[in-house]
C-alpha cells in the first residue's frame, strides 16, 4: 500500500513539474515583446530583410517573420495577423525588418520568376537590348524609363539619312534580367539586358516593330517627371548642328 502511495505521489510531482515547465515558456514567450496587451493587437512584422521574390511558406520557414504586439491605432489595415494568409503568396517588393507585413506585399505568383504586378490597361514586354543602348544595368524593377527609336538610313523615305525620335516616356520597367547577347553582324557577343516592361497594346506593337527592324535606346528618369511634350527627333542634320 505504502508503495502504491508513493507511486501516485511520484505521478503527481511529474505532472505538476511539467505544467509548471510549460507554463513557464508560455510565460517567457509572451514577454519576448510580442506579448499583447490592453489596447495592443497582434500582427507580423519581418525579423529580417524579406527580399523580393520570397515565398510566404520559405519567409515563416526561414525565420524572417515573427508576431509581435502593437497599439490597435498603429496597425495597418491591411496587416497581416496569421501565418495561413501567406499561403501561396510572394513579396512583390523586398520588406525591410521591423516593417509591419501587409496583404499589399504578399501576391499571389503568376509568372514563374514569381510574383508581378501588371498595372490595370497595360501588358508585360520583354525586350533585349545590347548593355549601352540598356541603360547599362542601371534600371531595375520599379524604375522608369523614356524609350527611343532608332531608324537606320534608307528605313524612311523622309528620312533616307535614319533619325533618332523619343517615342515613349515613363515607361515602368517591372523586372530586368541579364541575358548573353549572341555574335551578329556588326556586334559583338558580349552581355545584354532583357527588360519586362508594362505598355499598351498600341506601345508593344511600335517596340516589337522596332526590336525587330530597327533599334532602341532607353534612358532613366525619374519616376515623378513630367512629360517634356513632343520632340522634334534626331537626323544627321541635326546631331552636327552647332550652338
Amino acid at each position: 500500500m505504502g508503495k502504491r502511495s508513493n507511486l501516485i505521489v511520484t505521478l503527481g510531482l511529474a505532472v505538476f513539474i511539467v505544467g509548471a515547465a510549460a507554463t513557464y515558456l508560455v510565460v517567457r514567450n509572451s514577454n519576448d515583446g510580442s506579448s499583447v496587451g490592453a489596447g495592443k493587437v497582434s500582427v507580423l512584422v519581418a525579423a529580417k530583410p524579406i527580399p523580393a521574390g520570397t515565398t510566404g511558406a520559405s519567409a515563416v520557414s526561414q525565420g524572417l517573420i515573427k508576431d509581435k504586439g502593437i497599439d490597435a491605432a498603429a496597425r495597418p489595415a491591411t496587416a497581416i495577423t496569421d501565418v495561413s494568409q501567406l499561403a501561396g503568396k510572394t513579396v512583390t517588393l523586398g520588406v525591410s525588418e521591423g516593417e509591419i507585413l501587409t496583404t499589399d506585399q504578399f501576391q499571389a505568383a503568376q509568372t514563374r520568376i514569381g510574383t508581378l504586378k501588371i498595372p490595370d490597361g497595360k501588358t508585360a514586354l520583354a525586350v533585349q537590348l545590347a548593355n549601352v543602348p540598356g541603360i547599362a544595368g542601371f534600371a531595375g524593377a520599379g524604375d522608369h524609363i523614356n524609350v527611343y527609336g532608332v531608324i537606320k538610313a534608307g528605313s524612311d523615305p523622309k528620312n533616307p539619312n535614319g533619325m533618332a525620335h523619343l517615342i515613349m516616356q515613363n515607361t515602368e520597367v517591372l523586372n530586368v534580367n541579364g541575358a548573353t547577347l549572341a555574335a551578329a553582324q556588326g556586334q559583338p557577343a558580349g552581355t545584354a539586358l532583357l527588360y519586362l516592361l508594362a505598355v499598351s497594346p498600341t506601345e508593344a506593337e511600335r517596340l516589337i516593330y522596332l526590336s525587330t527592324f530597327e533599334s532602341l535606346y532607353f534612358s532613366l528618369v525619374s519616376k515623378d517627371a513630367a512629360p517634356v511634350g513632343v520632340t522634334p527627333g534626331s537626323s544627321i542634320a541635326d546631331a552636327l548642328r552647332q550652338f
